[in-house]
């Protein structure tokens, strides 16, 4: 389901609806599974420290917020790595196969900050211009890595800004990080959606290069212990606050 080679005469909506809520036969289903946590573990941590960050500086306590903002930026690079491996290895792979998943186009309303609205924008106009499934699969994957890319330089910026008291609007600098941090998460869920979608129609041959690619992605001992937590209660009330949902189209 979902590739170029047999769903023409379904609607690009539906096809990828199917295909998220579907699992994924075996193996694929736990790499899947264990991808995500791994994602979700560099996310949430980033998450913590700027909503830290913020408490500490709605408290008053400016310097240790500034403090907490530094770290921010650190961990926003170790998401964007992550995220990186895995839109490159889609791309390698990709361009090796015959039939590519269906996407479906960035929406704008799902960002914040105005670079990535503007970005998003102009690949929802360009992905209606193309006519073929190969093509939009590829201008997304890149807009995609040039956005989270962008995002990533802009955070890691503000973070240091802020934590080094050099911001001119230092209220301004905070909503910035906010919406960085936002728009991040939402490069992060259009990622994951895709990759899901890309399990299902791989070879069994090149599913097996890919998984290994992804397992060898080194995980620090704050990410291992994160995921541990991931089936905890605390864990997933935390996650509900924190982790954006996948957009209602999916």
């Amino acid at each position: 389901m979902g590739n170029s080679g047999g769903q023409r005469n379904i609607p690009a909506e539906d096809c990828v609806h199917a295909e998220w809520v579907s699992r994924l036969p075996g193996d694929r289903q736990q790499l899947f599974r264990d991808v995500v946590v791994s994602l979700e573990a560099t996310y949430t941590m980033m998450s913590v420290a700027l909503d830290e960050a913020m408490r500490l500086r709605s408290n008053g306590q400016l310097v240790q917020a500034r403090e907490q903002a530094g770290v921010c930026g650190e961990l926003g690079e170790r998401l964007a790595w992550k995220v990186g491996i895995l839109i490159r290895g889609m791309k390698e792979h990709g361009g090796r196969m015959s039939a590519l998943p269906v996407v479906l186009p960035l929406t704008a309303s799902n960002f914040r900050h105005s670079d990535a609205r503007m970005a998003a924008a102009l690949q929802w106009l360009l992905h209606k211009l193309l006519l073929s499934t190969r093509l939009r699969f590829f201008h997304k994957l890149r807009v995609l890595q040039a956005a989270v890319d962008g995002l990533t330089r802009q955070f890691k910026t503000t973070s240091k800004e802020i934590a080094e008291n050099q911001s001119v609007e230092p209220r301004a600098a905070w909503q910035e990080l906010d919406h960085l941090h936002y728009d991040l998460n939402t490069c992060l869920r259009e990622a994951i959606v895709v990759m899901k979608c890309f399990l299902r129609g791989m070879s069994e041959e090149r599913f097996a290069v890919f998984q290994q690619q992804l397992r060898g992605i080194p995980t620090s001992p704050a990410e291992e212990q994160a995921t541990k937590l991931a089936g905890t209660k605390s864990a997933q009330h935390l996650s509900a606050q924190l982790i954006t949902p996948v957009p209602p189209r999916y």
